[in-house]
């Protein structure tokens, strides 16, 4: 029970830093910890050693689908699906969480994506 009501939290926190906007300079896991989440919670439990997110880590908060449905509006393509990759990209390849965020698509093109 104590593990469902733990998942059940870090998702409401999740939707809540989803819907939170991300201003210049900020990194994205800021805007996690704003959200209440800890950095256990996408490193695993040993911070000495962190283990590194993964597509599966972010997923397992962030539905694909959803993410694909929500950014469908973007310009001039939609970033969470390509023709080469799907809806398969890993996630760390755009946002880097402690970096800012980039855009892999412009190592071939110049998408210059435009956020409705």
């Amino acid at each position: 029970m104590f593990k469902t009501s733990m998942i059940a939290a870090a998702l409401a926190a999740f939707a809540m830093a989803a819907s939170m906007p991300v201003h210049a300079g900020e990194q994205l896991a800021d805007l996690h910890v704003k959200g209440g989440m800890k950095c256990e919670t996408c490193h695993g439990n040993d911070m000495k050693n962190p283990q590194e997110p993964t597509t599966a880590t972010c997923t397992g908060c962030h539905n694909t689908d959803q993410l694909v449905e929500k950014t469908k509006g973007v310009k001039p393509t939609n970033p969470h699906t390509s023709p080469h990759y799907g809806k398969e990209l890993d996630c760390t390849n755009c946002h880097l969480m402690h970096q800012e965020s980039e855009n892999f698509c412009n190592q071939c093109h110049e998408f210059k994506f435009q956020v409705p």
